[in-house]
């Protein structure tokens, strides 16, 4: 008989804004239009998640809340989103 292999990946469910979807739609488009194997929003979540891991690591767990809250506040007054096409 043979050993299992286990899967690399798990389907999660993530509650993600139209905003976000829009951006990693975009960012999917851009690899897609240079080539890129098999973009999509899964790569796009993926990827942004080991930047974040990155960002965060050696971190503390205060330093790491300060990190979410920094953003989050930014986020609710509008800083450092680009500027909307209009």
């Amino acid at each position: 008989m043979s050993e299992r292999i286990p899967n690399r990946y798990h389907v999660i469910a993530a509650n993600l804004g139209t905003e976000d979807l829009l951006e990693a739609d975009r960012i999917a488009e851009a690899l897609r239009a240079v080539g890129w194997p098999y973009p999509n929003r899964s790569l796009v979540l993926r990827e942004a998640v080991s930047c974040l891991s990155d960002a965060l690591r050696g971190k503390s767990t205060e330093e790491i809340f300060r990190f979410f809250i920094s953003r989050s506040g930014r986020r609710a007054h509008g800083i450092g989103k680009p500027p909307s096409a209009s």
